[in-house]
């Protein structure tokens, strides 16, 4: 699952690199839909790399160029604080699962190894099966239930694990693609000034006729 993890980031980053070399080799295009009357050139990869290599820069680089623009009330800054606390819950809870399924594995083998003999004593009250002359205390794999609450074991912490590195690899790119989207927005001519109008017209019939027009000012 780590080594998936690390494969999706690697990925990414060939990706955008290869981005970023196109968007270099086209930039009069690119500098020709996204300038806007002042001159200000907004790059829409630059977003998304920024965003890969610090989380939420790409944020703050559309937020520069909405304030550069009269006139725009959209922001970007705000969804920066969400990204931050969406990676630090998942790193949170990434390391606390982490660090509990490497202690009841290793709790496991030492009770094997050492004729039952506990290692830990926050596990000590992980039950055994009178049966079982192996001490492989198997309810540290698989967990238990105590009045109908369930105890966690290392299948139940690797399996969490594994979501929460999955989690903030998700928010990570998820960041990385909202930069890239909001950044064509932030020189694209989105107005809030919409006119309807009515007007006499000749129909293709030659007969008269009423037109509708909406402008876009």
């Amino acid at each position: 699952m780590l080594k998936s993890a690390f494969l999706l980031v690697i990925l990414l980053f060939a990706y955008l690199a290869n981005a970023q070399n196109q968007e270099d080799s086209l930039s009069v295009n690119t500098d020709v839909n996204l300038s806007t009357e002042s001159g200000y050139t907004h790059f829409t990869k630059r977003a998304a790399i920024l965003s890969a290599v610090i989380p939420g820069a790409g944020q703050i680089y559309n937020e520069i160029g909405y304030r550069k623009i009269p006139q725009k009330k959209h922001r970007a800054w705000w969804k920066v604080p969400i990204i931050y606390g969406g990676l630090g819950a998942c790193g949170y809870y990434f390391y606390q699962n982490n660090k509990f399924a490497y202690l009841t594995k290793k709790e496991f083998l030492f009770r094997e190894e050492n004729s039952g003999a506990i290692l830990d004593q926050r596990f000590v009250d992980y039950p055994v099966d009178a049966s079982d002359t192996t001490h492989r205390v198997f309810s540290l794999i698989n967990g238990y239930k105590v009045d109908g609450v369930t105890i966690p074991g290392f299948d139940k912490y690797a399996n969490r694990r594994d979501l929460f590195l999955f989690g903030f690899v998700g928010i990570w790119a998820l960041n990385v693609i909202e930069a890239y989207v909001d950044a064509h927005f932030v020189t694209f001519d989105v107005s809030e000034d919409l006119t309807m109008s009515f007007s006499p017209t000749i129909l293709a019939n030659r007969q008269p006729g009423l037109s509708l027009r909406l402008d876009f000012n």
